[in-house]
């Protein structure tokens, strides 16, 4: 299991959404509205000497109306931003945050709004405890 899969499991416990329904890795389905996708960003190279690591991600949003695109990852930000010392399946998140505030892209060509919100997790992997 990766870090994305259990954050993934994490908002669909916390009633986020349904992953492969409207919480998708990568890209969502094009015949898809109302729904999340975590897309891998740059991420700063492992720590040498203690194993911890720091993971970026960027939530995007495609939505027909503008305040529940918004209001979601809103809900996500509210969860996730400055949460400290928690466990998700097989991690320790040591410190989760937004880098930086939600992004408006306006509307896709279909007219469906784009929102972005980047997040980072510093984490460690529940095998590397002594």
């Amino acid at each position: 299991m990766t870090l994305l899969d259990s954050i993934e499991e994490y908002l669909e416990d916390e009633s986020i959404g349904t992953i492969g329904t409207d919480i998708f890795d990568g890209e969502i389905p094009l015949d898809k509205t109302n729904a999340i996708t975590f897309v891998y960003v740059p991420s700063p190279e492992p720590d040498k000497a203690i194993p911890y690591y720091t993971q970026a991600y960027d939530v995007w949003a495609r939505y027909s109306g503008y305040d529940e695109g918004y209001g979601i990852l809103q809900d996500i930000m509210d969860l996730l931003h400055q949460k400290e010392n928690y466990d998700l399946d097989g991690f320790h998140v040591y410190l989760s945050y937004a880098r930086g505030m939600i992004d408006d892209f306006d509307r896709d060509a279909e007219r469906r709004h784009l929102f972005r919100l980047s997040l980072a997790f510093v984490y460690r992997k529940a095998s590397e405890f002594s």
